[in-house]
Protein backbone atom coordinates (compact mmCIF):
# COMPACT_ATOMS: atom_id res chain seq x y z
CA UNK A 1 0.00 0.00 0.00
CA UNK A 2 0.99 3.38 -1.00
CA UNK A 3 1.04 6.27 1.64
CA UNK A 4 0.66 10.21 1.00
CA UNK A 5 1.46 12.15 3.68
CA UNK A 6 -0.93 15.46 4.01
CA UNK A 7 -0.27 17.34 7.83
CA UNK A 8 -0.94 15.09 10.20
CA UNK A 9 -3.46 12.59 8.14
CA UNK A 10 -2.45 9.52 6.69
CA UNK A 11 -4.17 9.08 2.87
CA UNK A 12 -3.69 5.05 1.48
CA UNK A 13 -3.74 5.00 -2.02
CA UNK A 14 -4.71 1.64 -4.29
CA UNK A 15 -2.74 0.84 -7.14
CA UNK A 16 -5.77 1.57 -9.30
CA UNK A 17 -5.45 5.43 -7.62
CA UNK A 18 -2.04 6.00 -8.69
CA UNK A 19 -3.03 4.33 -12.48
CA UNK A 20 -6.15 7.05 -12.88
CA UNK A 21 -3.67 9.40 -11.81
CA UNK A 22 -0.86 8.95 -13.89
CA UNK A 23 -3.52 8.41 -16.99
CA UNK A 24 -4.92 11.84 -16.26
CA UNK A 25 -2.06 13.63 -16.05
CA UNK A 26 -1.39 11.89 -19.36
CA UNK A 27 -2.50 14.96 -21.69
CA UNK A 28 -0.50 17.55 -19.82
CA UNK A 29 2.66 15.62 -20.46
CA UNK A 30 1.44 15.53 -24.39
CA UNK A 31 1.08 18.86 -24.44
CA UNK A 32 3.78 20.33 -22.77
CA UNK A 33 6.01 17.58 -25.19
CA UNK A 34 4.55 19.19 -28.04
CA UNK A 35 5.45 23.14 -26.99
CA UNK A 36 9.11 21.67 -26.21
CA UNK A 37 9.46 20.32 -29.30
CA UNK A 38 7.86 22.97 -31.16
CA UNK A 39 10.70 25.33 -29.27
CA UNK A 40 13.49 23.39 -30.28
CA UNK A 41 12.38 22.84 -33.87
CA UNK A 42 12.18 27.05 -34.17
CA UNK A 43 15.45 27.47 -32.61
CA UNK A 44 17.16 24.80 -34.52
CA UNK A 45 15.65 27.12 -37.58
CA UNK A 46 16.64 29.98 -36.06
CA UNK A 47 20.39 28.49 -36.11
CA UNK A 48 20.14 27.25 -39.99
CA UNK A 49 19.30 30.36 -41.00
CA UNK A 50 22.08 32.25 -39.29
CA UNK A 51 24.51 29.50 -40.51
CA UNK A 52 22.82 30.52 -44.32
CA UNK A 53 23.52 34.13 -43.74
CA UNK A 54 26.60 33.95 -42.37
CA UNK A 55 27.33 31.63 -45.45
CA UNK A 56 26.03 34.49 -47.75
CA UNK A 57 27.64 37.40 -46.76
CA UNK A 58 31.08 35.67 -46.74
CA UNK A 59 30.61 34.49 -50.53
CA UNK A 60 29.26 37.99 -51.10
CA UNK A 61 32.28 39.71 -49.57
CA UNK A 62 34.48 37.00 -51.15
CA UNK A 63 33.19 37.72 -55.06
CA UNK A 64 33.00 41.72 -54.23
CA UNK A 65 36.62 41.80 -53.47
CA UNK A 66 38.29 42.22 -56.79
CA UNK A 67 41.78 41.20 -55.62
CA UNK A 68 40.76 37.80 -54.03
CA UNK A 69 38.25 36.75 -56.84
CA UNK A 70 41.52 35.32 -59.69
CA UNK A 71 43.99 34.21 -56.87
CA UNK A 72 45.84 31.54 -57.74
CA UNK A 73 45.79 30.32 -53.82
CA UNK A 74 43.35 27.71 -52.92
CA UNK A 75 40.21 29.06 -50.69
CA UNK A 76 39.05 27.54 -47.92
CA UNK A 77 41.84 25.04 -47.07
CA UNK A 78 41.21 22.79 -49.96
CA UNK A 79 45.11 22.01 -51.51
CA UNK A 80 46.18 20.07 -54.31
CA UNK A 81 48.39 16.65 -52.75
CA UNK A 82 51.27 15.55 -55.03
Amino acid sequence: MNVLYHKFHVYFMEIWQILIICFLMLPAFYVANYFIVKKMVRQRRQREDMMERAVAISVARRMRSKEDKYSPKPRFGSRRRP
